[in-house]
């Protein structure tokens, strides 16, 4: 039998491993600017062009390269960082496994042009797809400048899952953030297509938080620092009012990396308990020291994440550093078990990789609360469903009743009699509907009790009526006699740019205006009174909860439809009169999904006679 198994040629391993490495323009604009960082870097300038796709360049001061350095770094697993094993248990520098230069010129053309400090003439080298074109010494100013152009030129079927320019432009913001936030003591600039982003002076972390997010944490930020043998935590944190429903805004670096941990977010969100609203999160920079040996950061392509040697230790001393910051913005005095945690830990030896306690402290994982499963609710042998009527959404297109559209009907019974739910008795006798505690609607049936929470039950309503409608045509818009100035991060403005005819089809009448601005000339006749930049708050946070917007639009309806339902929906406590109730409970069970609320919770829940005979006789 032939033989079968043959080396890859060093092209197609450069493309292969491409597809770990670089994934997207951002994945490119992450390894270069980390590149620049560890050149010792006090400028770097990003520039970019169609999101990206087009054009990647970064150009820093750094030490520069030596014409042999220039060639070998576009070799697979050269670097200058690794000499021997135990060096991967002492790195501090942002790369080092030497893939990442390989990988980009493999799916790309480079163009390279870089000198020494104390050198007279650069190098310039033009690679295509992993094959060097030119190498050749030019005049440059010291440092590096090099440009990633035609990103997957020569892999098509990568380049066409690349998302929309919009999207695309958001990751790179995003990873921008990241190492300007690490790095606040150095200078940043980033322009696209021209037009300048950002232009970031050298200063202090907290200023250049504002610089970044925007002037409403400037005097909203706590500071918290903490130092123990182990380890030290500094950074700051968003007072409790500044909490938005934005996921994304919440930051950790260990020895100046960005990391993800959803264990370590845990423990800042379980501190925030009771002092935030459930749907909201809070804002985070938080930058751990720790000595490399207790870590190991190879164990993802893009170095995103991290193991601890002893992580539980972490996630309470992080907790009760972050109780105490927010008890010292109360002015109440920490709980005796945080400081006592923490005293403790800085009595104690640092740990050896098999050690799980402290002082003989066991520390255990923290419960996840149960989820709520929409699928057991059983409805559909409760109240048989139908479509929507023409006649509702007329309703719905004119503005009616903000809360309850059918009472604006001078003949709603005429209407109600014809439902599924009504044709065995007829109309719904309000005797039969109370309410509880501003918040249940309690409907008495022959088979038992069904116990219905209004809020809920409200947002299923206008969710359904608003996708609906939002989909056939744009909702009537009510023109603002001042027309407002809305302020964003390039973040939030790039997004918002991304879904912003998806936005118009709500009733939002607005136009771009500057850097990072809109001009909002009319909003939603549903929702007068409302405070207009909060709701794009909602906007921003749905959509990302839903995933990431394509060019498909429905995913970026279906959230905006729940932001607007979860903004205009009856407030929890509002007592209602017994039309209001019958309504309620009618329209609740015309919907296709009446069991669960736009954010998956429970609508309603039934009680049968059976269930209380069982419980009072044992």
């Amino acid at each position: 039998m032939q033989d079968v198994i043959h080396l890859l040629p060093d092209h197609i391993a450069n493309q292969i491993a491409a597809g770990e490495v670089v994934q997207r323009p951002s994945s490119v604009v992450k390894e270069l600017m980390e590149n620049a960082l560890d050149a010792g870097a006090t400028c770097i300038e990003l520039i970019m062009k169609d999101a990206g796709k087009a054009l990647i360049q970064v150009i820093d001061n750094g030490c520069g390269m030596s014409a042999q350095d220039a060639r070998m770094a576009f070799e697979r697993h050269a670097t200058s960082k690794i000499k021997e094993p135990g060096d991967l248990f002492n790195i501090r520098t942002m790369g080092f496994r030497g893939e990442a230069m390989a990988s980009i010129a493999a799916v790309s053309q480079v163009n390279l042009r870089t000198r020494l400090q104390d050198a007279e003439l650069g190098t310039e080298i033009q690679i295509e797809g992993s094959t060097i074109k030119q190498v050749e010494p030019c005049m440059t100013v010291a440092g590096s400048n090099i440009s990633v152009k035609n990103l997957f030129y020569n892999v098509p079927a990568r380049r066409n899952f690349l998302k929309s320019n919009p999207v695309e432009t958001r990751h790179i913001l995003n990873e921008f953030t990241r190492v300007a936030l690490a790095n606040p003591n150095l200078n940043f600039r980033l322009e696209h297509n021209g037009n300048q982003v950002y232009d970031l002076f050298p200063t202090h972390l907290e200023q250049r938080i504002v610089n970044l997010f925007g002037k409403f944490l400037h005097g909203n930020l706590i500071h918290i620092k903490e130092e123990t043998p182990y380890i030290s935590i500094r950074g700051y944190l968003g007072k409790p009012e500044t909490a938005r429903r934005k996921r994304g805004d919440q930051y950790f670096f260990v020895n100046n990396r960005f990391i993800k941990s959803g264990y370590l977010n845990h423990s800042v969100t379980s501190a925030f308990s009771q002092l935030i609203p459930d749907d909201t999160f809070p804002f985070y920079c938080i930058f751990f020291e720790i000595d490399p040996s207790h870590i190991d950061i190879n164990i993802h392509p893009t170095k995103t994440e991290i193991k601890f040697d002893d992580e539980r230790t972490i996630y309470q001393l992080l907790h009760s550093v972050i109780r105490k910051g927010l008890g010292d913005y109360h002015k109440t005095p920490v709980e005796m078990e945080d400081q006592g945690f923490i005293d403790l830990l800085n009595q104690t030896e640092i740990p050896s990789n098999d050690e799980k306690t402290i002082g003989g402290m066991q520390l255990t994982q923290p419960q996840s609360k149960p989820s709520v499963n929409p699928n057991s609710v059983s409805w559909g042998d409760l109240y048989p469903s139908s479509g929507y009527s023409q006649r509702e959404e007329s309703r719905l297109s004119k503005g009616s009743n903000l809360l309850f559209p059918g009472l604006d009907d001078p003949n709603p019974q005429e209407e109600s009699s014809s439902l599924p739910f009504f044709e065995e008795k007829g109309e719904l006798p309000t005797s039969s509907i109370t309410q509880l505690g501003g918040r249940y609607l309690l409907h008495q049936r022959e088979d038992g009790l069904v116990v219905i929470d209004q809020c809920h039950a409200h947002q299923r309503i206008l969710y359904e009526r608003f996708l609906k409608a939002s989909l056939h045509a744009a909702l009537p818009s009510q023109q603002l006699l001042f027309p407002r100035t809305l302020h964003f991060s390039p973040i939030d403005f790039s997004f918002l740019r991304e879904i912003e005819e998806d936005i118009k089809l709500l009733g939002f009448d607005l136009s771009e205006f500057g850097s990072n601005t809109f001009i909002l000339h009319g909003i939603p006749a549903l929702l007068k009174g409302s405070k207009a930049e909060l709701f794009f708050e909602d906007i921003i946070a749905e959509v990302r909860e839903a995933g990431e917007a394509t060019q498909v639009g429905s995913k970026v309806q279906e959230a905006l439809a729940k932001a607007i339902a979860r903004k205009t929906a009856m407030p929890t406590g509002k007592k209602l009169n017994p039309q209001e109730m019958i309504y309620t409970v009618e329209t609740l069970f015309q919907c296709e999904q009446p069991g669960i609320s736009p954010s998956g919770k429970p609508t309603f829940y039934r009680l049968e006679l059976k269930e209380l005979e069982q419980f009072f006789q044992g």
